[in-house]
């Protein structure tokens, strides 16, 4: 079972491995966009660590919806934006609880992918971060359902996110700003692919 010390325990660990990827972020995102995802998602998990700690209850639900406006204050950017839609699904499905089990921890990827398809409107395919988050909830999911072993299941959706992430070099981008530099930006890897692989890989 998971309660709203280890969320915050994780959240921390989140800050601290952004932070350390703060360069290669906006390196790779500075191939195609405006090389600011490194230095917003390291201020953004750094503003939902600290909104963790300032929380005294226990509501997992409430946690994250303050999580999720922390997000989203200190990122107004499109990652920003997403990462805070993401974190709400999940707020509101875990309204009202105090912990969680493993078949709710497992659906947190599909929670967040089905909320970010829904805010920004792109489909897999179009070279954004649902590039390697659809493979990984399917991983998740999948890996879950057949044996029921949480730890597999994200070690599956890790490596998916990876192959996804990297699948992303030779597509062409549909969304953002390289959609407009198009051609040139086909074979660099997508940031915010990126960022969910190293994120996934973080989890485990």
């Amino acid at each position: 079972m998971v309660t709203a010390k280890e969320v915050k325990e994780f959240l921390e660990k989140l800050a601290g491995l952004l932070h350390e990827n703060v360069e290669e972020l906006a390196r790779l995102d500075g191939q195609s966009g405006d090389g600011d995802l490194g230095a917003s998602m390291d201020s953004a998990a750094g503003a939902m660590a600290e909104t963790a700690r300032a929380e005294a209850g226990a509501d997992l639900g409430m946690l994250l919806m303050k999580v999720a406006m922390a997000c989203n204050k200190a990122a107004p950017s499109t990652m920003g934006t997403l990462v805070s839609s993401g974190i709400m699904a999940v707020a509101k499905a875990w309204k009202g609880k105090e912990q969680v089990g493993d078949a709710e921890l497992a659906a947190v990827p599909r929670q967040f992918a089905d909320a970010m398809m829904a805010r920004g409107k792109a489909q897999v395919g179009d070279k954004t971060i649902l590039d390697a988050l659809v493979p990984m909830a399917e991983a998740v999911e999948t890996e879950f359902a057949q044996s029921g072993d949480l730890a597999a299941a994200f070690a599956a959706g890790a490596e998916a996110a990876q192959k996804g992430a990297q699948a992303t070099c030779g597509m062409l981008a549909k969304t953002g700003r390289a959609r407009w530099i198009g051609e040139r930006a086909r074979e660099n890897m997508d940031g915010g692919a990126a960022l969910c692989a190293l994120v996934a890989r973080g989890i485990l």
